[in-house]
């Protein structure tokens, strides 16, 4: 959770020095977007093994910039459907887990490609960070502030993909998306097995 924070305030941080540096009045604070929905977790390979299907929320915010880009950060939360448990592996034991929880945090950078007359499509690529929160108990939990009771895999999280933003009119807007999710959770080192990282994310989202 440290790290998704960090990446948030480095990605504010990024777009107030560019805001500061525009001599031109272009401010993307004023121009920013905030948009909220929700789409389908569809593992594939070795992921689809451990889970299956499963529905998603996501919250996100888009800061546009000069020369049709932006960039922007955007919160996933996960409700899985696991199919069957994997090992993980402690510095006391290695047990079978659950997962209860997956939450997916990025900083998105995009580039329109194609406009039209009621939307656009951007090209987009996603760098965060994926966490899978389990119901194993952390061992050495004490209560201090910053610990986790519970154990959680992490890994880097890499999301490509294309998004098509259509406005019905200028207080309606909808973006329809498709993104590749690639997280590589044995990295981590706590994973035992190859439980893989690969999925289709498919979603529709409401701007705001």
């Amino acid at each position: 959770m440290k790290q998704l924070i960090s990446l948030l305030i480095i990605t504010l941080t990024i777009i107030g020095m560019k805001a500061q540096n525009n001599s031109d009045g272009f401010d993307p604070f004023n121009n920013a977007t905030v948009s909220i929905g929700g789409g389908v977790f569809m593992p594939q390979g070795n992921l689809s093994t451990y889970f299956g299907t499963a529905p998603f929320f996501e919250i996100s915010g888009n800061f546009p910039l000069k020369r049709k880009k932006a960039i922007g950060a955007t919160l996933q939360i996960v409700i899985p459907n696991q199919k069957d448990d994997f090992l993980y592996r402690r510095t006391i034991d290695t047990i079978q887990v659950k997962s209860t929880m997956m939450v997916n945090f990025t900083l998105d950078f995009k580039k329109t490609i194609r406009s039209f007359t009621k939307g656009n499509v951007d090209l987009k690529l996603g760098i965060g960070a994926s966490g899978i929160t389990t119901d194993a108990r952390n061992p050495f939990y004490s209560g201090e502030e910053g610990e986790s009771k519970y154990e959680i895999v992490g890994a880097i999280l890499f999301s490509p993909g294309l998004e098509y933003k259509h406005e019905f009119n200028e207080d309606t807007k909808f973006i329809i998306g498709v993104s590749m999710h690639y997280a590589p959770y044995k990295v981590e080192g706590a994973v035992r097995e190859n439980i893989g990282g690969l999925a289709f994310v498919p979603k529709i989202t409401y701007v705001f």
